[in-house]
């Protein structure tokens, strides 16, 4: 059965017994999230599985690091192996995904206290964080989904898929500030990670701090929800990327209109979402300027509490003029205020 709606909005949710698991993997299921859900175990057989993505049609692909998640509609997403790695890439939307770095994963029914229910395929790192969610919309395939999740079910077992990984090591000197300097606006050119292009054993967090304010300075979190705010009111196109150890996703979109939510504030496109958590999850942020040209380029940066690249912000280039001033004065405004105009 494909199911689909006559509306053009995109919907997550389903009527009660859609879904039942127990009678499709009644060996496997197990309760979640304290009862509310029920979850059946895949068996880690992830280049068979991601494969199969475009059989599910339409899906909603949500992936979080640190202070912020994102979320993006993927239409038959297909992914391919990446030269050179075990990384699958998908040319259309940019996603590059590291199943070796998948610690399991599961497909989850949740019972919504609304009476409907939510399906996904969840996955998770080494350290057990979820890192990527794919929930089905009213544009997927649902019996695809119950194939995929009959032929990947498994029986709950302890066993870590994939590679091991490694905690990121800090450098033990702040780097010096004329060498990050030499090669700062070569890093708006290479897709971020917690590494600082051009200077071994350099992260970027350090390279932040050490580049001098008129090149890079801290934003509270409220400075970019009031940033964020004026930017749907002035319907400003966005564009970002978060990064954690298994998935790179891109997201561009117009946002429409932002609701709250017990995480913090989530702002809305079409077919697009971002939610920036609030202050008691940990992680810093800053504001980060390039120059292209004679064009000033401001990108807000994201980092989790140990100093890893966590996701990035900016302005699209189907921004006019005015839209792209708008935004960097309001970042600058909030924190660069004291700096001599002169450097700018």
């Amino acid at each position: 059965m494909h199911h689909s709606s006559s509306e053009s909005r995109i919907s997550y949710s389903f009527p009660e017994s859609t879904f039942d698991l127990e009678a499709l993997c009644p060996r496997y299921v197990f309760e979640a999230d304290g009862g509310t859900a029920l979850a059946v175990q895949l068996d880690g057989r992830w280049p068979e599985l991601f494969p199969r993505l475009p059989e599910l049609d339409l899906i909603l692909a949500c992936a979080g690091h640190g202070p912020v998640s994102m979320a993006s509609a993927w239409a038959a997403p297909q992914f391919d192996c990446y030269p050179g790695s075990s990384a699958l890439l998908c040319l259309e939307s940019g996603v590059e995904l590291t199943p070796s770095a998948f610690g399991g994963g599961m497909a989850v029914i949740e019972h919504a206290a609304t009476g409907q229910q939510l399906a996904s395929l969840q996955f998770f790192d080494r350290n057990g964080r979820g890192c990527l969610k794919l929930l089905l919309t009213n544009g997927s395939d649902l019996d695809a989904f119950e194939s995929l999740v009959r032929d990947h079910a498994c029986g709950r077992r302890m066993t870590q898929f994939g590679l091991k990984t490694r905690a990121s090591q800090r450098p033990e000197s702040v780097p010096d500030t004329e060498m990050v300097r030499a090669v700062w606006d070569g890093l708006s050119r290479s897709l971020p990670d917690s590494s600082f292009p051009g200077l071994e054993g350099v992260s970027r967090h350090d390279a932040l701090a050490a580049v001098g304010q008129d090149k890079a300075w801290r934003l509270a979190r409220w400075v970019v929800r009031q940033t964020l705010q004026s930017m749907i009111e002035h319907s400003v196109p966005l564009g970002g990327a978060v990064r954690n150890e298994a998935v790179f996703l891109p997201v561009g979109f117009w946002p429409t209109h932002s609701g709250e939510c017990s995480c913090g504030i989530t702002l809305f496109g079409e077919t697009s979402q971002f939610t920036l958590r609030g202050s008691q999850v940990g992680g810093d942020t800053w504001a980060t300027r390039f120059t292209r040209g004679d064009q000033e380029v401001i990108c807000v940066e994201f980092y989790d509490d140990c100093g890893n690249f966590a996701a990035g912000l900016g302005v699209r280039s189907e921004a006019a003029d005015w839209q792209r001033t708008l935004w960097n004065e309001m970042l600058k405004t909030s924190g660069w205020s004291c700096l001599d105009e002169k450097v700018a």
